[in-house]
C-alpha cells in the first residue's frame, strides 16, 4: 500500500531523505510522521490540507522533501547518532482508516585513513593502514603485490572500530608506482582514499581522527598471506 525504502543510509553529519508514498491514490485527510521509540513514538511532523508543520523538538531539523497528501517525504539535516532508528509514514485515510510503513535510518562514521610507511631492508618494504568507523571500516590496497598481511580490529567504547592492516611489500614491486589504499563502510555508501608516493619512504603521522583505546576495548586479529 506504502512505497518506501526498508532502510536509509546516510554518513554522520550529512542529510537522509526519507521517501514515503501510496501505491494507489486515497482520499489522505493528514499524512503523520513518527519517530519509533522505546515507548510511546514521538511525533516528528505532519502534513494536512492546511498545510506541513513540524513539531518543535524537530524545527530545523526535520523538513519537507515532498508536501502532499499522496506522496510526503521528509528531511533530516546533519544526522547524527541520535537520529539513527526507525521512523513510520503514516496516512489518515478515509474511510480505510491509517496506512503506514516503516523506514529505519541508519547511520554511518568513517575516519581516516591514515598510512605509515617504513622501510624496513633493503629488499621489503612495511605498509600500515589504520581506519575508524562504524560500521567497521574494510580496508583494501589496490594493485599490490602482498607477501604477508596481519589485521587487527579494535572496538572501542563509544561503538566505533579501528581496522589495522599491516602487509609486507618488495621494493621492487613499488617501483614507479604510488600506494593506492581505501577504507569503505561494510555499506559501501562511505569511502575515503589515501595516497602516497613511493620515492620516499617517509613514515605519516598516525590517524589524528582515531578514538583513543581504553581498558574495555576488544581486540581481533586476522592474518592473511599471497
Amino acid at each position: 500500500m506504502v512505497r518506501t525504502q526498508h532502510v536509509v543510509t546516510a554518513t554522520l553529519g550529512e542529510d537522509a531523505i526519507l521517501n514515503c508514498e501510496l501505491k494507489k491514490p486515497k482520499d489522505v485527510r493528514q499524512v503523520t510522521w513518527q519517530k519509533l521509540t522505546t515507548g510511546a513514538n514521538e511525533n516528528v511532523a505532519s502534513y494536512s490540507k492546511y498545510g506541513p508543520d513540524v513539531n518543535l523538538p524537530f524545527k530545523g531539523k526535520v523538513e519537507f522533501e515532498d508536501e502532499g497528501l499522496q506522496n510526503c517525504s521528509i528531511i533530516i539535516r546533519g544526522v547524527s547518532r541520535g537520529d539513527e532508528c526507525c521512523y513510520k509514514c503514516l496516512f489518515n485515510t478515509f474511510p480505510d482508516g491509517a496506512i503506514s510503513s516503516k523506514t529505519c535510518l541508519q547511520v554511518n562514521e568513517l575516519y581516516g585513513p591514515s598510512l605509515l610507511i617504513t622501510q624496513t631492508n633493503n629488499s621489503h618494504t612495511t605498509l600500515s593502514c589504520s581506519a575508524t568507523g562504524r560500521p567497521a571500516p574494510i580496508v583494501t590496497w589496490d594493485d599490490m603485490m602482498i607477501e604477508h598481511s596481519t589485521t587487527v580490529d579494535v572496538t572501542h567504547p563509544n561503538g566505533t572500530i579501528t581496522v589495522t592492516t599491516t602487509a609486507t611489500v618488495a621494493v621492487a614491486s613499488l617501483t614507479d608506482k604510488e600506494v593506492n589504499l581505501r577504507s569503505l563502510m561494510m555499506t559501501g555508501s562511505v569511502v575515503s582514499g589515501c595516497y602516497s608516493n613511493n620515492d620516499n619512504f617517509t613514515p605519516t603521522s598516525s590517524p589524528s581522527h582515531m578514538p583513543h583505546s581504553s581498558t574495555s576495548s576488544s581486540t581481533k586479529r586476522r592474518m592473511t598471506k599471497k
